[in-house]
């Protein structure tokens, strides 16, 4: 017959030790063992939202992977922050073109907003005639004539764009606001998209040539010296 004695007293060893397990872990932990999150209503997952949450090493970072909508967050940054930066921080593109020319680094230095450590990007307003549209491909362009342009100068007809140079032309969007690279990605495109629907909103773009237009947009550095324009803003003169 098994003594009582003894098996309370193991008990009784078992319920201090699993105490102090728990006494340690409670002093050890940054937080509460247990932490109660939100859980998104469509797909049951557990939203992590904070930065610390969403990323383990601790940087500053914002969206949960699986619960960013880049076209919806370009809409809410859009008339807040795009377009008056874009307004007041846009330099006349003649200008740009006489210094790339001139004097590069002082120019980029000045106008430009570096990224991926060697290509500037530019935030620039102009007017020039439209040479020529071809939108025979999904990247379409209508061709400028500027007599200040090293090579070809043209702005993005769409649907497609390639590049970040949107994106990149606004310094306050930055890699390390975002969860990942994805959802950075992601932002420039939603930006292309946004940009060329309201820079050719009511504009018959096979009807530009030979007309002059009015444009505010950004392009990149090329190592051919050619300029594509990403228009966010299209005005066509009388």
């Amino acid at each position: 017959m098994p003594h009582l004695g003894s098996f309370a007293t193991r008990s009784l060893i078992a319920a201090i030790a699993l105490a102090g397990l728990l006494l340690v872990l409670g002093v050890l932990a940054p937080g509460p063992l247990l932490a109660v999150r939100p859980v998104d209503a469509k797909t049951g997952e557990v939203v992590l939202s904070t930065p610390a949450d969403t990323n383990s090493a601790g940087t500053d970072q914002k969206f949960a992977p699986g619960s960013f909508d880049p076209e919806q967050y370009v809409a809410g940054l859009w008339q807040k922050r795009i377009t008056p930066y874009a307004k007041k921080h846009a330099a006349p593109l003649n200008q740009v073109l006489t210094g790339l020319a001139n004097d590069r680094q002082a120019t980029e230095k000045r106008y430009g907003v570096l990224s991926g450590g060697d290509t500037y990007n530019f935030l620039v307003h102009g007017s020039a005639r439209v040479a020529k549209v071809d939108t025979s491909t999904p990247v379409g362009r209508v061709d400028l004539a500027d007599p200040k342009a090293a090579g070809d100068l043209s702005l993005y007809a769409g649907p497609l764009v390639f590049g970040t140079a949107l994106r990149d032309a606004f310094p306050f969007l930055q890699l390390n606001d975002f969860t990942n690279q994805m959802q950075y990605a992601s932002v420039a495109k939603a930006m292309n998209k946004r940009a060329l629907a309201q820079a050719y909103q009511g504009i018959k773009v096979g009807g530009l040539k030979g007309k002059t237009i009015a444009f505010t947009g950004a392009f990149a550095e090329s190592a051919d010296g050619s300029i594509q324009i990403v228009p966010i803003d299209i005005e066509v003169k009388p």
